[in-house]
């Protein structure tokens, strides 16, 4: 009779999260102001007096890849509602809300251990909002569950 104890030990990866596309509301005229949406997807949408312009710009979602473990589960989380602005560096700002993402509020990493991400929003366009070029930044956090 043989017997054998044995130990063995196995390590999850560090999950990451990478940035490789940022979103965009594309290029418009803000007219007497409304909102411009962008889905995950990157259809882009508006409502109220918004214009939007082919010129200077198009849309597009965020994109972010997420690696680690092999077919691990992770939870997604995004920026709430009234944390996140664009500005122009001139005191003039709009407002980014209703943060939505693919998959939604969890994901699971392929086989590879990887999976893309897509983030999408709604800007708020003041009425004459100031013209001008506008930046800001956002957070995504993922978690292995």
């Amino acid at each position: 009779m043989v017997c054998g104890l044995g130990a063995w030990a196995a390590q999850a990866q560090a999950q990451t999260i990478a940035a490789t596309g940022g979103l965009s509301f594309g290029a418009f005229v803000a007219s007497t102001g409304g909102t411009i949406a962008v889905a995950p997807g990157g259809g882009q949408s508006k409502t109220g007096g918004v214009m939007l312009i082919a010129q200077g710009g198009t849309s597009a979602a965020a994109q972010f890849t997420v690696s680690g473990t092999a077919t691990a589960a992770y939870t997604i989380m995004l920026p709430a509602n009234d944390t996140v602005a664009l500005s122009d560096g001139n005191n003039h700002s709009m407002a980014v809300n209703g943060f939505v993402s693919v998959p939604g509020a969890t994901g699971i990493l392929s086989i590879g251990g990887t999976q893309l991400l897509r983030v999408g929003a709604t800007l708020t366009v003041g009425n004459a909002q100031a013209p001008g070029h506008y930046d800001g930044t956002f957070s995504v956090i993922v978690n292995y569950n």
